[in-house]
């Protein structure tokens, strides 16, 4: 059977047995995947730095047999060495809560690589920001919303942001509407991009109510979505 080699973003890892972890990435070649690495804990190659969330791998795996066999990792290695995003503690926090956001809404399908990409360009984008980066997280969500289908429909104005429709209007056409006062607020937020001359443009408390905005949304849209447990400890974060 022919091995195969692609990039992969580690989204989480569990420890199995004594030395062993599942791993669970988004490849670039074939999308959502579980593998097994054996050894990580082995006191002679103990390594599972490899494996922290959102690091960015060159795997190879021979694809498996059967539903019930496990796939074995052949080999990993770090593609990217990220600078900052797992040593700063803030953007430490991005990054395990954007981990896990990825973990409930990434599906078991074929490759996206453009959704790869996005992911990928954008983690490396974020790393290499030494500051105004505090919106990072809000802008990464809604351009996601993207590749899950559920992006705004911009084509309507209102005052009014229906989420569960995902249009903009004047009536209240749902039972999960945004105010007008959190609308003008998630309509700035369509309107930025995260480059490298950009600067932070909400303050503190206007950031914890487009997160909460954020996560319901995507519960709204996304089945079986639960309120990821890295969401208080970012609230607190940036408070």
């Amino acid at each position: 059977m022919k091995v195969i080699e692609t990039k992969a973003v580690v989204l989480s890892s569990l420890k199995y047995g004594d030395t062993s972890l599942i791993v669970r990435c988004y490849t670039e070649q074939e999308g959502l995947k579980s593998f097994i690495a054996k050894g990580v804990f082995a006191k002679k190659k103990r390594n599972t730095s490899l494996y922290f969330p959102l690091n960015e791998l060159e795997i190879s795996y021979t694809p498996k047999v059967s539903e019930q066999h496990l796939v074995y990792l052949k080999s990993a290695q770090t593609v990217y060495y990220y600078e900052s995003l797992h040593f700063h503690p803030i953007k430490s926090a991005i990054i395990f809560f954007l981990a896990e956001i990825l973990n409930l809404v990434l599906k078991e399908e074929a490759s996206n690589r453009e959704l790869y990409l996005y992911i990928d360009n954008s983690l490396k984008e974020f790393d290499q920001k030494k500051d105004d980066f505090a919106d990072f997280h809000l802008i990464f969500l809604i351009q996601l919303s993207h590749f899950l289908g559920f992006y705004p429909n911009l084509e309507e104005d209102g005052m009014l942001f229906d989420l569960e429709n995902g249009f903009f209007t004047n009536t209240n056409s749902s039972i999960n509407m945004l105010k007008a006062d959190e609308t003008v607020l998630f309509k700035k937020l369509l309107e930025l991009n995260f480059t490298e001359e950009s600067k932070n443009v909400f303050n503190q408390a206007q950031r914890s109510l487009l997160l909460d905005i954020l996560v319901k949304y995507y519960q709204v849209h996304t089945n079986n979505f639960k309120k990821p447990n890295s969401l208080q400890v970012l609230h607190q974060l940036f408070n």
